[in-house]
């Protein structure tokens, strides 16, 4: 013991400090930017393929089975007006309800959508009365709707 080097590949030597002051940030780190870089990568093929998809139907009408959900983009100002039943979630863009009181139900978290109030991303609505939908507020605007809906 009294020859052997503390720090070398045969004894090797590490202090809490340096585990908790330095190894760990850089783990934690590392990790992080990991995370965020996957997170960003599996967003873009998302989108690419949410593209593709509203490419191939190439229609503004309702998609064929109604438990099949239907990628739709619409523009700033155009409207999605739906049938009772329509499940409808937000997924790039801004968008508005706009209908009879409530204009849509969030299943997401249990509550309503006024007419004029913003939906939010990844959240799932459901229309309860006849006629009432969405307006894009934004450019580009991309939904996930399963069920009738017609585009004005």
């Amino acid at each position: 013991m009294a020859f052997a080097t503390p720090g070398t590949p045969d004894d090797p030597l590490i202090s809490l400090s340096y585990l908790t002051d330095i190894f760990r940030p850089r783990v934690s780190s590392d990790i992080e930017r990991a995370g965020q870089d996957l997170t960003q990568e599996f967003d873009a093929r998302i989108a690419d393929l949410e593209e593709r998809f509203q490419a191939s139907q190439g229609s503004s009408a309702s998609p064929g089975p109604a438990d099949a959900f239907a990628v739709v983009t619409l523009r700033n100002g155009q409207s999605l007006t739906c049938s009772v039943g329509v499940e409808i979630m937000l997924r790039i863009g801004t968008a508005n309800g706009f209908g009879a009181a409530p204009a849509l139900v969030n299943y997401t978290t249990g509550t309503t959508l006024s007419s004029g109030s913003a939906l939010t991303i990844n959240n799932m609505y459901l229309v309860t009365i006849e006629g009432n939908g969405i307006r894009a507020t934004a450019d580009t605007v991309r939904v996930l709707v399963r069920g009738s809906y017609t585009i004005t």
